[in-house]
């Protein structure tokens, strides 16, 4: 009787426990003895993350026992987290400023191309194209023929004639034609802005972007100029949300950012000159706001730039940093884009170090991970990835491994080449 006892006891336990030899799904990878950053704070100190297929199949605060055939990698106490998400990117304005009179379909295209397999290797395994980039590229990098990061698109951004995104010269002829400079179309009116919008939902994009205000690399317009009328702005709200999507705005100055955020836009990019009460507003409004640093640092210190734009970033510039403090202070929802454009793209880590004058380690990395996937989700039925930006069972399998501990030296996500020791999107190594 007792033989009989201890046999059905350990039976039980055996139940209880899966030890090594149950046999494992196939693609399945464990990662063992890693510190997790899930995305929101630090969850283990020596913890585990099994990986089936694309997703993530459990997370663990301790280690865990390898199954039968599965793939085991020792993270050796390494900084786990999950792959970084850029929100504002121009994936194929790869060329150089002195090539964009000569750059045709297949030249943007091939540099386009090497663009996304870089970024890719920087870590970045989502980016948000907010113009230029559209389904093509976006479908090649899904379907494996080349390899990049999962590409959130706009396709053309609309502006108004003689707006951000129109990029003819001064002494350039009025044309029939609504395609003008780099990704965008032009659109004057409510019924114009209606179907210029429509026009890129058809071709497959995420969400629409307008512009509200004045740039930096475009010729004919002031920053502190205001773009597109209210009814304008409402109009692409509409569309947009007919579709159960959103719309962004470039925008600087206070006077571009609160009209768009009262006509329903969800995003404002950039925000350098945005003051006390319109950052208020857009905390009220629960909009997010996606500053960059290190784009306009790059182009000051380019060299052969015309002096309009020269003159314009270096007060674009010069506001950022209390901007930032302001939308902290604000409680706004702030994400983490980079905004590089020609030939600056490998400075993207860089934006991990200049966020620091205002942010701390924890704050930066959420909003490269977390913080940006809320963003992405806004696009709602437009999206068809699941769940990015945290470590957790069932979201996607996007992982970085790093060679010590960003959030005591933030330096280290400056150099994914020498710090990043694992990089892997849709539960496959990249790196």
């Amino acid at each position: 009787m007792k033989r009989i006892t201890w046999t059905i006891v350990a039976f039980c336990l055996l139940l209880a426990k899966p030890v090594a030899g149950q046999e494992a799904k196939p693609n399945s990878t464990l990662i063992n003895n890693v510190q997790i950053f899930d995305g929101r704070n630090v969850i283990a100190s020596s913890g585990a993350v099994r990986i089936e297929d694309d997703r993530i199949a459990q997370v663990s605060s301790t280690q865990l026992e390898p199954l039968l055939g599965e793939m085991v990698i020792d993270g050796k106490g390494r900084f786990l987290m999950p792959g970084l998400i850029d929100a504002h990117v121009h994936v194929s304005w790869a060329f150089p400023f002195s090539k964009a009179d000569q750059a045709n379909e297949s030249y943007v295209t091939a540099g386009a191309v090497a663009n996304a397999s870089a970024m890719l290797k920087r870590g970045f395994t989502t980016v948000r194209d907010t113009a230029g980039t559209d389904y093509g590229l976006a479908m090649a990098i899904d379907d494996g023929v080349v390899q990049g990061p999962r590409i959130i698109f706009t396709g053309r951004s609309i502006s108004q004639t003689g707006g951000h995104a129109d990029h003819r010269k001064i002494n350039e002829k009025p044309s029939n034609s609504l395609i003008h400079g780099f990704g965008s179309t032009i659109a004057d009116g409510e019924a114009e802005v209606i179907k210029a919008a429509r026009e890129e939902l058809r071709r497959g994009a995420y969400f629409i972007k307008i512009h509200a205000g004045g740039g930096v690399s475009s010729p004919t317009d002031p920053l502190h100029s205001v773009q597109y009328s209210f009814e304008e702005m409402q109009a692409a709200v509409q569309t947009a949300a007919d579709r159960g999507t959103y719309v962004a705005a470039h925008a600087y100055t206070p006077e571009s950012i609160s009209r768009a955020l009262n006509a329903g836009v969800k995003t404002i990019e950039h925000g350098n000159m945005i003051d006390k009460k319109t950052a208020e507003l857009a905390a009220r409004k629960g909009a997010f706001v996606v500053p960059n640093l290190i784009t306009y640092w790059a182009m000051d210190k380019a060299p052969g730039m015309p002096p309009y734009i020269k003159a314009k970033n270096k007060t674009a510039l010069d506001a950022m940093t209390d901007a930032l403090k302001l939308l902290k202070e604000a409680g706004v929802k702030i994400a983490f884009g980079t905004d590089l454009i020609a030939n600056m793209h490998p400075l993207q880590n860089q934006e991990f170090l200049l966020r620091t004058q205002a942010f701390t380690p924890l704050e930066i990395l959420r909003q490269a991970t977390s913080v940006n996937a809320s963003l992405i989700a806004l696009s709602g039925r437009n999206n068809p990835y699941g769940k990015l930006g945290v470590i957790e069972a069932g979201a996607v399998a996007d992982i970085i491994l790093i060679d010590g501990n960003p959030l005591e030296n933030m330096t280290l996500m400056s150099k994914p080449e020498t710090a990043f020791s694992l990089i892997m999107k849709d539960g496959k190594i990249v790196k």
